[in-house]
């Protein structure tokens, strides 16, 4: 089996990947890493080729490839995947959701530090500050139990949301095209009943895949339609959320709470430095948590390359696939 990986990746996420399918197929598969990741460079060495290995791909590339079996995206967004070159080809496309518990767990303690203002008077008493005079955030803290969380996507990451923050006593409803009301989530309302649906909770944790259609769907008019106060925590892609909407809610005090894992400026590969935003100073709210889209990483692992490594080997011993994406939804 030829693997060819068509995005650079750091050297020990090619060694993760060369040592999880050694555990199966060790010398069943050759791994090629092309000089250059242009379509001409991946071209150069495609020939061939049964796994294409990462996001970029071109028709050029496709069909160069002449015998491929298998499109694997290494991670769940499929956002910066150009779907109009592979329109028409039968070749499963994959991406992974073996990184869900990680987002989840992610995703519930960033809930739960803006309920409880933990990291808030974490930085206060490390300068000595008991917040006796409790400004600007009180000393007080809320309840998750008995709460209204509503998570938008109710898929592997959101699902897994859901079922933890049940634990607490609180009351999950969803917005989701394909789930079920059940164990999990009490109400599941339609993506058009979404409105309806937000302004019912108390806390709103957003997982929806980035797609034409939720690019920007977490509007100023969106959130008018959340209680005052919500809280509002986002594990999906920056730009689902409108950056000024997020902004001018906050500023009102529309949203009580905001906490994100992904943010509209982001350093260059590479890089280490960048702040979250170029437009607005999000990082002196006290009441705003943010997290550097982190979220998939665990100690001792890379759970987001697992799917990956486990349909490769799936592929070569002929069994079912894993994270097949609709084409025509674009998740």
């Amino acid at each position: 089996m030829k693997i060819v990986l068509t995005r650079s990746m750091v050297p020990g996420d090619i060694q993760y990947i060369k040592d999880g399918l050694d555990k199966e197929i060790k010398g069943q598969y050759e791994f090629v890493v092309p000089a250059e990741f242009t379509e001409e460079g991946i071209c150069s060495v495609i020939e061939g080729t049964d796994v294409l290995l990462g996001p970029f791909v071109t028709k050029k590339i496709v069909e160069t490839a002449g015998n491929l079996k298998l499109i694997q995206v290494p991670w769940t967004g499929m956002d910066t995947f150009d779907f109009s070159s592979v329109q028409g080809i039968t070749v499963p496309i994959c991406n992974t959701h073996s990184n869900a518990d990680s987002v989840a767990e992610i995703g519930v303690a960033m809930v739960l530090d803006l309920l409880k203002k933990v990291s808030y008077h974490d930085r206060k008493m490390r300068v000595g500050n008991w917040n006796r005079d409790q400004k600007p955030l009180n000393l007080k803290s809320k309840m998750l139990n008995k709460q209204t969380v509503c998570v938008l996507g109710f898929g592997n990451i959101g699902s897994r949301i859901g079922k933890l923050i049940a634990a607490f006593g609180a009351k999950v409803i969803a917005v989701d095209g394909h789930a079920k009301a059940g164990e999990i989530a009490e109400e599941v309302y339609k993506n058009d009943q979404i409105k309806e649906a937000v302004g019912k909770a108390d806390v709103v944790i957003c997982t929806l895949p980035l797609t034409d259609f939720t690019r920007g769907m977490i509007n100023g008019e969106m959130f008018a339609c959340m209680k005052d106060s919500v809280v509002f925590v986002n594990m999906s892609r920056a730009a689902v959320v409108d950056e000024d909407a997020a902004w001018r809610g906050l500023e009102s005090g529309k949203i009580g709470a905001f906490g994100s894992d992904v943010w509209w400026n982001v350093p260059k590969r590479g890089e280490s430095q960048s702040y979250p935003s170029v437009k607005h100073e999000f990082w002196r709210l006290d009441n705003v948590l943010m997290s550097p889209h982190r979220a998939g990483f665990i100690e001792d692992s890379l759970p987001h390359l697992d799917g990956a490594i486990e349909n490769i080997i799936a592929l070569s011993k002929g069994e079912k696939l894993s994270g097949v994406v609709d084409t025509s939804k674009g998740f």
